[in-house]
């Protein structure tokens, strides 16, 4: 799921919930990742994960998605709308 917020921020997440593990992802407004939080269980709730640093877009992808593609802090995110 794509978070996309009209300004940037800290915006923090929690597990409430869910029910199965996930990856999140923060973009700052380039698209540039600016932090990651991998194989968030939905045991960790009411923890909520912050970034480090502000951003514009959130992306929460399956556990494991990061490591099995390769991705860090430092990647672009690209978007086609269709």
């Amino acid at each position: 799921m794509l978070f996309v917020f009209d300004k940037t921020g800290a915006y923090g997440f929690w597990m409430k919930d869910m029910r199965f593990s996930l990856d999140i992802i923060w973009f700052n407004t380039d698209k540039k990742i600016v932090y990651i939080e991998k194989n968030l269980s939905p045991d960790t709730y009411p923890t909520i994960f912050t970034p480090s640093t502000s951003a514009q877009y959130v992306l929460e992808v399956p556990a494991g998605f990061v490591d099995n593609s390769n991705i860090s802090v430092g990647d672009f995110l690209d978007i086609e709308a269709k």
